[in-house]
């Protein structure tokens, strides 16, 4: 978001509210005394609301923006506030930036259920939706069609690796796979900080006893050309998901920008961006493993056509965040004196 300010010209200043335990709260503080000083009506404010109890220090952010008189505009990037809403601190947020405060969602489900939770209704003109696909769009070198692979049938998944990822349901489901006669890989990528999931992971990667390699491979943390090798090794990607506060895992519109099929769980903005209702997941493991099967079987029959198909839903996504971003810019980078970026309301 910073870059985007930059590069249309926003004479953005910059005020760093991250950390943990201390250092937030200084910095909180900091911005808050910034704002109090130096807050001008013309300007205006970005915030990217911090997860679960930071939002109660984001309260007096807000409240000195309010009577500031700056408008002011929240990201969203969690459904905790949805999941399970209505929550104190978010109608806390609510109450305290009042009419010149608006709020930017996922998706238009993500904006309808947090309207209807906080606002006064699920039309209030206050939330809008916003993509992050806007950012994240498919590029020149992915139309190009690719000729599969000679490989086993290779399931994939990436992420900040935790049991609400889904990591043991996955691996689970993968034994299964085995248990059928499937002779298919499994690749794994992400930092993991899980002691008891490390060594699960360890346990799922030893090889066979007749020396071949293991059926599944931890390649850890992977960016650049590690991350862009994991996606052109991945025939699907599956993303079993729980955590409370998931929202648009960017992880899907990267994979369908590259080709890659997606099968997840449906939850926070997931079935507004999965290709079809007949690649999400339901977590009863039989229906499951039976879902894995069939998108296996298409990508069998026709592996080039169902790359196009993923590559064209990644421009559809990445179209329709166009159109919110033309409708939602230039409401924020109107004349004023100052934008906020980046997390943190400043003038």
């Amino acid at each position: 978001m910073l870059d985007y300010f930059v590069a249309h010209g926003a004479p953005a200043r910059l005020r760093d509210t991250g950390g943990g335990g201390t250092t937030k709260l200084k910095r909180t503080m900091s911005a808050a005394l910034a704002l109090a000083v130096g807050g001008k009506r013309h300007d205006r404010a970005y915030l990217s609301v911090p997860g679960q109890r930071g939002v109660w220090l984001f309260v007096l952010l807000v409240l000195i923006l309010r009577l500031r008189g700056i408008e002011h505009w929240v990201h969203h990037h969690s459904f905790r506030p949805i999941n399970l809403g209505p929550s104190r601190a978010m109608r806390a947020l609510v109450a305290a930036g009042g009419r010149r405060q608006h709020h930017i969602l996922l998706s238009n489900d993500m904006r309808r259920r947090f309207a209807g939770l906080y606002l006064d209704d699920e039309t209030d003109d206050r939330a809008t939706s916003l993509s992050n696909a806007y950012l994240f769009g498919p590029r020149i070198e992915d139309d190009h069609p690719r000729a599969r692979p000679q490989r086993p049938v290779t399931l994939g998944h990436m992420s900040v690796l935790t049991r609400e990822k889904g990591v043991p349901y996955l691996l689970d489901l993968f034994a299964g796979l085995a248990a059928r006669g499937h002779d298919w890989r499994l690749v794994i990528a992400g930092p993991c900080a899980d002691p008891a999931l490390r060594a699960a992971l360890a346990a799922a990667t030893v090889a066979a006893p007749d020396g071949r390699p293991g059926l599944v491979e931890y390649r850890g943390s992977v960016a650049g050309a590690e991350k862009e090798r994991f996606f052109a090794d991945v025939d699907l990607f599956v993303l079993p998901t729980t955590l409370i506060d998931e929202a648009e895992p960017l992880v899907m519109l990267e994979a369908f920008a590259r080709g890659v099929e997606v099968v997840a769980n449906d939850t926070g903005c997931i079935r507004d961006r999965i290709r079809t209702p007949g690649h999400l997941m339901t977590l009863d493991h039989d229906r499951d493993l039976a879902l894995i099967e069939e998108r296996v079987a298409d990508l069998a029959g026709d592996w080039t056509t169902a790359q196009q198909s993923c590559i064209a839903h990644a421009r559809a996504i990445n179209a329709g965040a166009e159109v919110e971003a033309a409708r939602f810019f230039p409401r924020l980078l109107a004349p004023f004196g100052g934008v906020a970026s980046s997390g943190s309301p400043v003038t």
